[in-house]
């Protein structure tokens, strides 16, 4: 595991997918799915949802995105 995420630092083309698509949209999604959660009667799953996995996907992009930047300053 760590060697892959040493080899994916290295690309700035797959750090600006998951920096800037994929890690928010997944964010974007889970928030809305524990939205609903929360609206639909089940409001401890869906505060979870609002607030473990969300951040996660939203540090994970903000990880992403500092990693692509010192690597594009670096060549």
């Amino acid at each position: 595991m760590k060697k892959y995420i040493a080899d994916l630092k290295q690309h700035s083309e797959a750090l600006f997918v998951l920096g800037y698509m994929l890690f928010p949209l997944l964010a974007l999604v889970v928030a809305v799915l524990g939205f609903f959660m929360v609206l639909g009667g089940h409001k401890i799953f869906g505060i979870i949802l609002l607030f473990v996995p969300t951040q996660i996907f939203i540090f994970s992009a903000y990880w992403a995105i500092k990693n692509r930047k010192l690597l594009l300053e670096e060549k």
